[in-house]
């Protein structure tokens, strides 16, 4: 554990920070990749990773740290600098994306190769292991292997590009291995390929002004409910779900208009033997970055107190232009929880929904 630089109202507060990204090069995934993918990746004159055209820089009103996180020392860095004391890294780009199932898997083992290697091995830190949805068989096949690793303590799935949406029974060799051991299921949000899952809306859109304030909850909107209807959550109780880079402030909407639809239209959701909202407060859980900045604080507040301390979860998305500052969301907990409430965000939740033994 790197030591704390006391410089922030976290500098007391054991704290896990569940969405930590480093900067894997295309380069770099390369060196753990077998021919022909290696080859495609370092020798092809075009992009092989799909990406939009949206411009994303800021004209250097905020530094583009993200380029530059990329090794160990980073973390330590980050850990002393934020008072960080378990930081949960993840290196990967949403793999979903890809319309060649065969790389997309072969690139899902490299990030994992590439984690052990560089980040794991080495080191104590706690990590998400990349999981590529194309062929569910073979994913849970690297689920196996994977959870053989005690730092590995998830599964990152990127909830951008992949069809059918998340909750589709093709996908519960996947979910049946992650059950199998112990390890939740992390969806994780992304603007950049929003255009693989609403590509009208995006084409339609001028700004990334636009792109930025919908992507991201979007996409969770659609997994959640996905996830939800399709019964994952009775299929496989003992799973914990977890969804992060999307905040939690449409959680509330999404729960009570299920709940309604569940009422009037239960026959279409046979394997549902609750309501949504009791399966979402009893295994879901949902990081605060970017927590959404109310005029009135007290609105947060209220926010906060309908969803409750036990599914939410801090995070920075730490270095991303856009990450949360640290007391972004420790100023409210302070100013209207209790200590243990506090405290459960910052550290008893996200032990839970990931497992943790610390």
């Amino acid at each position: 554990m790197a030591q704390k630089a006391t410089n922030s109202t976290l500098a007391e507060t054991t704290v896990v920070d569940t969405d930590v990204h480093m900067t894997v090069p295309e380069e770099e995934v390369a060196q753990y990749m077998d021919e022909p993918y290696a080859s495609s990746i370092t020798d092809s004159p075009h992009p092989i990773f799909p990406s939009s055209s949206w411009d994303q820089r800021m004209g250097g009103k905020i530094k583009d740290n993200f380029s530059e996180f990329t090794d160990a020392e980073d973390i330590f860095q980050f850990q002393r600098e934020f008072d960080i004391d378990h930081p949960i890294i993840n290196t990967f780009e949403p793999l979903g994306k890809f319309s060649q199932p065969d790389l997309a898997m072969e690139l899902m083992r490299a990030y994992n190769r590439l984690l052990l290697d560089k980040y794991i091995d080495d080191h104590d830190f706690l990590g998400l292991a990349a999981v590529a949805t194309q062929k569910p068989h073979e994913a849970a096949e690297e689920i196996d292997k994977m959870g053989q690793e005690n730092q590995v303590v998830g599964l990152y799935v990127g909830s951008s590009g992949e069809h059918p949406p998340l909750g589709d029974p093709k996908y519960d060799p996947i979910y049946q291995a992650a059950e199998d051991n112990g390890l939740p299921i992390a969806f994780h949000g992304n603007a950049e390929e929003f255009m693989f899952d609403f590509p009208m809306q995006n084409r339609g859109f001028n700004k990334f002004f636009e792109v930025h304030s919908v992507a991201h909850t979007w996409q969770q909107m659609m997994t959640l409910t996905s996830i939800i209807a399709e019964g994952a959550p009775e299929k496989f109780p003992d799973l914990n779900w977890v969804f992060l880079e999307a905040g939690y402030g449409w959680v509330p909407y999404m729960m009570h208009r299920m709940n309604k639809i569940y009422h009037m239209r239960r026959s279409e959701v046979p394997l549902l033997q609750q309501t949504p909202e009791e399966y979402i407060r009893d295994s879901f859980y949902f990081a605060n970055q970017p927590l959404g900045e109310p005029n009135d604080s007290e609105d947060m507040a209220k926010m906060l107190e309908i969803m409750g301390t036990d599914n939410i979860m801090f995070a920075t998305d730490y270095p991303h232009w856009d990450f949360d500052a640290l007391d972004e969301l420790d100023k409210y907990l302070q100013h209207y929880f209790t200590e243990e409430d506090r405290r459960k965000v910052l550290y008893d939740t996200p032990v839970e929904a990931f497992q943790l033994d610390l």
